[in-house]
Parts: structure tokens; C-alpha cells; sequence
């Protein structure tokens, strides 16, 4: 059972008026428990006496409300009970939730925008309201995948979406007991009551179990303190966006044809973090894309060391011969050198039009790769979409590749239009757009291109014609297309945060 155990944190304990009363109500409500205020000072007192390992990454932290984050799976990790924050106000006693091994919250799904729709995971766990026993396996997940999170954004560092990622990367049977959002937060953030209940339950029922509980146990209030006021959600922000909706009705008026531009959300639920690497072992025709570089050794090294029967691969190598000798003595099904055409988007096209009749999938290989795990095919194919791409680096560990990219918002009219897109195609704006590596808490996203490093595409998605376009495709070409064209046409495109390949420009 969860231990009655009460955690808040505040910076001291002075209380604004409205949180003091909740606090009261929770300690009149639940007499004999265990009831502790955490303040900044005694936060990190904890934080360095239970997890001096931790230290350093909590200190190094650049937002307190990461560090009020991270502290809070700390504290259940080690201590177990419930944490609340201190907007969440009790309206009856939460006894019944101790029977639960763990339990999350589920938001209201009228905070669900665009964004997460685009993302493959239209849908968030709090970190909010949340409880569990001494050592929980879901604490220990988080407290580990952490430090990789440092230089994310709050959202995705130690805020909701990270929670929902750790979450879905368990196995179902290991996941939290799930809140409906009206056991929780029957109020959104602009204070009305959620509609969508049924629904939210609905979604989440095969991601974990639900709670049969249904009555309000407590009010989430969304006062956000760590949000600056000006962009809190209030009742009056339909009213103030008005004539900004006004104006931006007007240009999708004048310019029809642009308006009736969708770039596709995924075709899927990527619910699926947990997805294991692949047993089974197709034959994968490998395409080299060189161009007029040479095979370089540390490519070939790369491409030798994968962990994938040799007489499942095929080699093929557009452009210069030289490394001809060493691939040939590498045990490949075949190996073969054709001539390279003038474009890196003809060599990939080329290479999905002349695909082996034995191979069922095509491996697209830049010749700038100079690293790639041992795993990567096995890995890729266990991802179980028709396209996958890897996440491409340089050797300091940033993003390598500008066509590897998510619209971070969708794209919808606005997107596009201030992108440049009236010029017939976009500008590829960075604020628009977000990295495999900057929401590396999810282990697989949806891609709306799939970049020139490394990418695996299954057979069907050739034979549909597929390809990298050299003129625009909905204000997009190239391996900034190929994603577009394969949900237009039926096929998911992904890319894998965790699978890193090293390239050199």
C-alpha cells in the first residue's frame, strides 16, 4: 500500500493565501498522515543526502521549476506517498487511492492542441497529483533517463511530457493505475468544467488501467505560478484573440489554395515507446549514396559492424568505386557499384526504383555516416513503420541533418504562411520546426521529413512511387517531402530519438 504520506513543495514555507487554504484542508481532511512541506532549502537538503549522485544534475538545472520537478519522483522514489501540488484542492479524503501500487492523472483532453496531436500522442499525465509505494519501478525509470534530459525544454525535461513518455516506455502491466481526468481536475485551466471524460478514458483505457473511482476525489485549479501571468490560460483569452483570428481568417480567404494545404498528422497512436528491437531478419538491399565522395574506411567499419547476417544484406554503392575491394571480401549477399547521378534526391530515387526483387526493404545510407550502432537495422524494423529514420549527429552530439524534423505545432495555414510558403515553398524557418534530440524522453516520433542520413523504407512505400521530389510537393522537396508523400499515400514515417548515427558534413 501507499504510505499516508503528504508531500508539497513551496520556495519557503510562507504560503500565498489561496494555496495556504488548501494545504489546511488537506491536513484537517486527512488527520494522522504524514503531512511534509518542502521547501527550496529543504528540497535539495533531500535531494543531497538521499541522492548525492543526483546532485550535480539537480543543481545544474537552469529553472527551479525543474528542479521542483525532478524532486518530486525523488521524494516518491525513495519515500513513497502523495504528491500534490499546491493548487490541487481536496474535496474528500484520498484513503481509497492507497491501495494502488502507483497512480498518475489523467489531463483533461481539452488542453490537448494541435501540437500533441502532431506528435502521435494526443494526450497528457500530470505530474501534478501522483502517488505510489517506496521504490516504485516507474521513479526509478525517471530518476535514470533524467540526465539525458538536462538541456530539453521544461515540458519535456521533467514536466508532463516526460512523465507520459517514462509511462508509455513500461510495459502495460508495470504502468500506474491512470485517474480520469474527473476524478482529479473535473476543471480545465480557464476554470470550465471538462466535457470530455468519457473520451479520455476511452483513449487512455488500452495504454494502462483506469481507475474505477469516478467520483471528484480533488480540483486541480491551474494557477501555473512557474508560468508568466501573461501567458496563463484565463477565461477572457477567446475574447482577446479575436481580432487576431479576424485577420488570420482574412489571409486564409485571400489566399485559398494555401488554406487547402494540409501537411498530414501521423497516421498512427505512438503510444508504442516500449517497442522492442526485432527478431526477425528480411533481406535489406543497402543503398551508399557517395555521389563523387569515396567510401570512407570508418563508413565501411560502420557498415561491417552491424549485428545482421551478412547474406541478408545487399550492397549497393552509387558513386565512386574505390572501397570496391574491401566490400566484396565483407560476405554481403552482393555487392554492386553503379554509377552516381548528379543529386543526392536522383541517387535515393534511383535507388528506390532499381530495388532488388529479394530485398524488402531499402536501407538509404549518406556517405557522410561515420558511426552507426550494431543494432540499428533490428532496432529500425522493430519500430514497425513502413519509414524510419535514425537521429543523425555530428561528433558533439547535435543535430546533423535539417531535413530530420517535426513541424513542432503542425503546420497548419499560419505555419506555412509565415514560412515563406506564398513563395511556392518553404523557408524551412527553425522555429518551426523541433529535433529528434530536442524530445528524446519519447523514443519514437512521427517525422514530417526524414533527412539524407539514414533511412530505412519497406518495400511497399517504393512501389507506391514514393520518392524525393525535386520540385516542391506541398511547399516541400527532398527528404523534407518524402514523409508528406508517404502518409498521402498510406505509410507512416518515423524517426528514433535513441538511435544515433554520427555523421560528418
Amino acid at each position: 500500500m501507499i504510505p499516508k504520506r503528504l508531500h508539497f513543495t513551496w520556495k519557503t514555507t510562507a504560503l500565498p493565501r489561496p494555496m495556504q487554504a488548501y494545504y489546511d484542508a488537506w491536513r484537517r481532511l486527512h488527520p494522522g498522515w504524514d503531512v511534509r512541506l518542502w521547501t527550496d532549502d529543504s528540497m535539495r537538503t533531500f535531494v543531497a543526502e538521499a541522492y548525492p549522485d543526483f546532485l550535480p544534475v539537480y543543481d545544474g538545472y537552469p529553472k527551479m521549476i525543474q528542479r521542483a520537478d525532478a524532486f518530486r519522483y525523488l521524494v516518491l522514489g525513495r519515500l513513497g506517498g502523495i504528491y500534490a501540488d499546491l493548487d490541487v484542492e481536496p474535496r474528500q479524503p484520498v484513503d481509497g487511492l492507497l491501495n494502488y501500487e502507483a497512480f498518475l492523472g489523467i489531463e483533461p483532453l481539452e488542453h490537448i492542441f494541435p501540437d500533441r496531436h502532431h506528435q502521435g500522442v494526443p494526450f497528457l499525465l500530470t505530474n501534478a497529483f501522483m502517488g505510489s509505494v517506496p521504490e516504485h519501478r516507474l521513479w526509478r525509470d525517471i530518476v535514470a533517463l533524467l540526465p539525458e534530459l538536462v538541456r530539453q525544454e521544461t515540458f519535456y525535461s521533467t514536466g508532463p511530457s516526460m512523465v507520459t513518455a517514462a509511462v508509455l516506455r513500461m510495459d502495460r502491466e508495470d504502468r500506474p493505475t491512470l485517474l480520469a481526468p474527473e476524478t482529479w481536475s473535473p476543471l480545465r485551466s480557464n476554470g470550465l468544467r471538462t466535457h470530455r471524460n468519457d473520451e479520455a478514458i476511452a483513449l487512455l483505457e488500452p495504454v494502462g488501467t483506469i481507475a474505477e473511482e469516478r467520483a471528484t476525489l480533488v480540483s486541480h485549479k491551474w494557477m501555473t505560478t512557474w508560468v508568466p501571468w501573461h501567458k496563463r490560460a484565463n477565461r477572457f483569452a477567446g475574447v482577446l484573440q479575436l481580432p487576431t483570428q479576424a485577420k488570420w481568417a482574412l489571409r486564409q480567404a485571400r489566399h485559398r489554395r494555401l488554406a487547402q494545404t494540409t501537411i498530414p498528422d501521423p497516421r498512427q497512436l505512438y503510444t508504442d515507446q516500449n517497442f522492442k528491437a526485432s527478431r526477425l531478419r528480411p533481406t535489406i538491399e543497402v543503398a551508399v549514396l557517395l555521389g563523387d565522395r569515396a567510401l570512407r574506411p570508418e563508413l565501411e567499419e560502420a557498415l561491417a559492424g552491424l549485428d545482421y547476417p551478412r547474406e541478408k544484406l545487399r550492397l549497393v554503392c552509387y558513386g565512386a568505386p574505390e572501397g570496391r575491394a574491401a566490400a566484396d571480401g565483407a560476405g554481403y549477399a552482393s555487392v554492386e557499384f553503379r554509377d552516381a547521378p548528379s543529386s543526392w534526391n536522383e541517387m535515393a530515387n534511383l535507388a528506390l526504383a532499381s530495388m532488388n526483387g529479394g530485398s524488402e526493404h531499402l536501407l538509404l545510407v549518406d556517405g557522410s555516416v561515420r558511426a552507426i550502432p550494431r543494432d540499428a537495422l533490428q532496432t529500425m524494423l522493430g519500430a514497425g513503420r513502413p519509414v524510419v529514420a535514425a537521429n543523425a549527429l555530428d561528433a558533439k552530439g547535435e543535430p546533423a541533418d535539417d531535413e530530420l524534423f517535426r513541424y513542432d505545432k503542425g503546420a497548419p495555414f499560419k505555419v506555412l504562411y509565415k514560412d515563406g510558403a506564398l513563395d511556392g515553398r518553404v523557408r524551412r524557418d527553425p522555429q518551426f520546426r523541433t529535433t529528434l534530440e530536442a524530445q528524446k524522453a519519447f523514443r519514437v516520433l512521427p517525422v514530417d521529413g526524414v533527412g539524407e542520413s539514414f533511412v530505412l523504407v519497406a518495400r511497399q512505400v517504393a512501389e507506391a512511387g514514393v520518392r524525393f521530389s525535386d520540385t516542391p510537393y506541398k511547399l516541400h522537396v527532398g527528404a523534407e517531402a518524402f514523409a508528406i508523400m508517404a502518409r498521402d499515400k498510406g505509410f507512416e514515417a518515423c524517426g528514433l530519438t535513441n538511435l544515433r548515427v554520427i555523421v560528418e558534413r
